[in-house]
């Protein structure tokens, strides 16, 4: 049995087979050639509902990005969707709503609105500044309903 060329993105299911790309030195350029392998950062269910990744260091990343540096990161995609989610700025903007009925919206986006453009501005930064370098890109959660944040194992 043959690696697949384009790799399809899985759940962790143990540690990665030894054909993998994992370790190795990246080759290639970011956005020309198909990544060598995928990592979910899945999320964390513990806090209820609210969404939230796992801060869990995948060991695929050693050698590329530091734990700490990793950590850092999840830490900021999840501070930026509990303050996406805050129900206090959910009432205001509701209320706003309906006192204008609807017209607001026409005017002035949601809070929620806002912070998921500041959380792609985030993911942005990180992958220019820390993750492209090291040979790895992080995909928009927001496509595949924040079920996971999604990170290939780029070439560059």
């Amino acid at each position: 049995q043959s690696r697949r060329l384009i790799p399809k993105s899985s759940y962790y299911s143990g540690p990665p087979p030894a054909d993998t790309a994992f370790g190795t030195m990246p080759v290639g350029h970011i956005g020309v050639h198909h990544p060598r392998e995928i990592i979910r950062v899945e999320r964390d269910y513990t806090g209820g509902e609210l969404i939230q990744f796992a801060p869990i260091y995948p060991l695929e990343l050693e050698g590329r990005i530091t734990p700490t540096q990793f950590l850092e990161s999840i830490n900021a995609i999840n501070e930026r969707l509990i303050e996406a989610h805050s129900l206090s700025m959910a009432m205001f903007d509701n209320v706003l709503a309906v006192v204008t009925m609807y017209l607001s919206r026409l005017v002035v986006p949601s809070h929620y609105d806002k912070e998921m453009r500041r959380l792609k501005d985030l993911f942005e930064e990180l992958n220019t500044g820390l993750y492209n370098p090291a040979g790895l890109h992080l995909l928009w959660p927001g496509d595949v309903a924040f079920l996971f944040v999604s990170g290939r194992y780029l070439t560059i």
